[in-house]
């Protein structure tokens, strides 16, 4: 029995197999060749490969390894997307919004901020000119948004009335208002009123004193 007995001239990577008055050579799995001389084959390069789609396949001697590329999960010849999102393996900045795909992630700043989605900062409406508010409003920026409110704050926000957006001037001489004498006339006008004296009388500068 040449096989048992290592009389054969068998590869190291092939199986011997004793027969009737002789032996036979035959390569092992993952090599090819006569049995007398065998080669590794390349399940990587030739395609033969067990690997999911999305693994690595490494060649070695003899066979192959798979390993789940980054953004997967699995034990290499199944892999499933692995998702950073709801994991919290993302860098988004908590003023952004992570968005899940295939294989990866995205970041995305949430409205009213600005940047790349790993690092987001505040967009100030107001300055921008971004803000909705009405032309006789104040706007006033905050984190991640605007605010709108009639008139402004110099007059403490007197004269208007409405929600910052739509504004509409308040009639104070009409609502009754208006600080004008009982001997003076009421002209309303826009986000405020004159007052003037009535004929035959005249403002008392003393009770500006």
């Amino acid at each position: 029995d040449e096989c048992s007995s290592g009389d054969n001239d068998c590869s190291a990577n092939a199986d011997c197999n004793n027969n009737d008055g002789g032996f036979t050579c035959t390569c092992n799995a993952g090599y090819f060749g006569d049995g007398q001389n065998c080669v590794d084959i390349d399940e990587c390069a030739n395609g033969s490969d067990s690997c999911d789609a999305n693994a690595s396949c490494v060649n070695t001697d003899g066979g192959h390894s798979c390993s789940c590329n980054a953004g997967y999960r699995g034990d290499g010849k199944s892999c499933s997307d692995l998702d950073e999102c709801a994991l919290m393996m993302d860098n988004c900045d908590r003023n952004a919004r992570c968005i899940n795909n295939d294989g990866s992630f995205a970041c995305e700043c949430n409205s009213g901020f600005m940047g790349d989605g790993t690092s987001c900062s505040d967009v100030d409406e107001c300055s921008m000119g971004f803000d909705d508010c009405d032309v006789n409003a104040e706007c006033e920026n905050k984190v991640g948004s605007f605010s709108c409110r009639c008139g402004d704050q110099f007059n403490n926000f007197a004269g208007f009335t409405g929600n910052g957006k739509q504004c509409s001037d308040i009639d104070e001489c009409a609502a009754g208002t208006d600080s004008c004498d009982a001997n003076a006339s009421c002209s309303n006008n826009v986000g405020s009123y004159d007052c003037a004296c009535n004929d035959g009388y005249e403002e008392d500068r003393r009770a500006h004193v």
